[in-house]
């Protein structure tokens, strides 16, 4: 589906996280434990310049249409941004190997699941257009 107004960038920004998560899986898979620290530093990075803008803004969204948006959908949301957030930035128990494997899939179901379910939900709301024009 086309997005417009305040999802079209957010669109666009799920397009570079789907990339990373896909170079982020395959070097946890890799084996080479030299390249780990190198992604890990990649994940930070994309963190500070995309994901913590993005998520604000998502979240924002979802207070501005909660009556276009089903409760589970924004439980699940809230609870992977959390996630993704702590695996980013956060300490964490996992080793690198695992924190890796886990931020890449995390990351590539949450866009999948945004793009297929959350969007066409945020889509037909009024307030979505609106916000826009506003700075989120």
């Amino acid at each position: 589906m086309p997005r417009s107004g305040a999802l079209l960038s957010l669109s666009r920004e799920h397009h570079s996280s789907l990339v990373l998560a896909r170079a982020i899986r395959q070097a946890a898979e890799s084996g080479d434990s030299a390249a780990l620290p190198a992604m890990m530093k990649r994940i930070e990075e994309h963190w500070r310049t995309v994901l913590c803008e993005h998520f604000a803004r998502e979240e924002h969204l979802l207070r501005l249409a909660a009556d276009a948006v089903d409760a589970e959908s924004v439980d699940r949301i809230l609870a992977e941004h959390a996630e993704l957030r702590s695996l980013a930035c956060g300490p964490c128990e996992l080793d690198l190997p695992a924190r890796l494997r886990r931020f890449g899939e995390l990351l590539a179901a949450h866009v999948r699941y945004e793009e297929r379910v959350l969007f066409p939900q945020l889509q037909s709301h009024p307030s979505i257009d609106s916000a826009a024009a506003e700075s989120i």
